[in-house]
């Protein structure tokens, strides 16, 4: 399960792969170490255009930051909800979850941006990552990972409405990323505390 992430994604290259604008520099604001509760920026469709705002990750009253993809796919459908996707540079998994002893950081191998599907509720001002079980790679630490996407399935997941659409997307991202797509790093204890911000936090460690 991603409990943490990281955005460093510089502003024109998720412009660039958005095909969108933005005049608020601060929505690119590089974090390290970004847990629940922290507002993250995400892209949604909003009068049939691409938009980018930061959002709170996470309900109010909440810790949990994802729901099951099948969870997901009948929100979305709903009032309300719309289908967001999340950049990020990167996430943290730990050994059953517990973020305790050794995080490691998942990234993309030859991409600076990796790209998550969300669920965004519009009433109350939160989204959530969407998760699957995990791959090969990342199973032996975490159960979960999210729904990573590639720029085509970045741009029928922001404009789907239906229930079905949603599943039919999501199961073709399963199948997206092979093991050599992504890799996972040992990186400081010190991401444990989700006070510290660096980018020290995601450099390898000597195993």
């Amino acid at each position: 399960m991603a409990k943490r992430v990281a955005f460093f994604a510089g502003k024109e290259s998720i412009e660039n792969y958005f095909n969108l604008e933005s005049n608020r520099k601060n929505i690119f604001e590089p974090h390290y170490n970004l847990s629940s509760g922290h507002h993250i920026p995400i892209v949604f469709k909003s009068d049939g255009e691409h938009s980018i705002e930061r959002v709170r990750w996470g309900e109010e009253e909440s810790s949990e930051t994802t729901i099951e993809s099948e969870n997901a796919a009948n929100l979305i459908s709903k009032k309300d909800f719309i289908s967001c996707a999340v950049p990020l540079s990167g996430f943290y998994i730990w050994k059953d979850d517990k973020e305790k002893g050794s995080p490691f950081f998942v990234r993309m191998i030859n991409d600076p941006l990796m790209v998550a599907a969300g669920v965004y509720n519009t009433k109350e001002g939160y989204f959530k990552l969407i998760t699957i079980p995990s791959n090969v790679l990342i199973n032996p630490m975490s159960e979960t990972m999210p729904v990573l996407l590639n720029r085509e399935l970045s741009f029928k997941w922001l404009g789907i409405k239906k229930e079905e659409e949603t599943t039919e997307i999501i199961e073709k991202a399963k199948k997206l990323f092979l093991l050599t797509d992504l890799s996972v790093l040992r990186v400081s204890e010190k991401v444990n505390n989700p006070s510290n911000n660096d980018e020290k936090l995601i450099q390898p460690i000597p195993k």
